[in-house]
């Protein structure tokens, strides 16, 4: 019975990307570019898109994001942080993790060998706040 509904449902799914209808999984956004452009993200849910115009990222989740970055001397930070405002982080949520790691690794280097962890989420926040991003947790770990 299974094989009678396969090629039901590969139609049906092939109907409705002919027509622009797209599924955003739960708990994740997608982005929608335009001839190269950063249009907008689509939450969660079906979704319509102008076919054959609009091109789709692939999907990227809000929550539970882990990085774990090391440092010259061999130490690393380790970091959980989720998406806030996906509109607000806009194009950047197609590279969002390497966008908080090059955030991790400039504030590691303005506050210094071994800063406090609090004192590294505090200024992470600060600089990724306005991407519409949070650091939930931050440790540090010697070499």
């Amino acid at each position: 019975m299974a094989n009678s509904n396969t090629p039901l449902s590969v139609t049906l799914a092939t109907l409705a990307r002919a027509i622009g209808l797209c599924r955003v999984p739960d708990h994740c956004v997608v982005t929608v570019h335009r001839s190269g452009r950063f249009i907008r993200a689509l939450g969660a849910g079906w979704r319509w898109t102008l076919p054959g115009l609009d091109q789709l990222g692939q999907p990227v989740c809000l929550i539970g994001h882990h990085l774990d970055i090391p440092d010259a001397t061999g130490a690393h930070a380790e970091l959980y942080y989720q998406i806030l405002d996906p509109a607000q982080a806009g194009a950047a949520l197609d590279r969002v993790d390497d966008l908080v790691t090059d955030q991790a690794r400039a504030a590691l280097a303005t506050l210094g060998a071994r800063p406090p962890a609090d004192a590294l989420k505090a200024e992470l926040n600060q600089r990724v706040s306005r991407m519409g991003l949070r650091v939930i947790r931050c440790s540090l770990h010697a070499a």
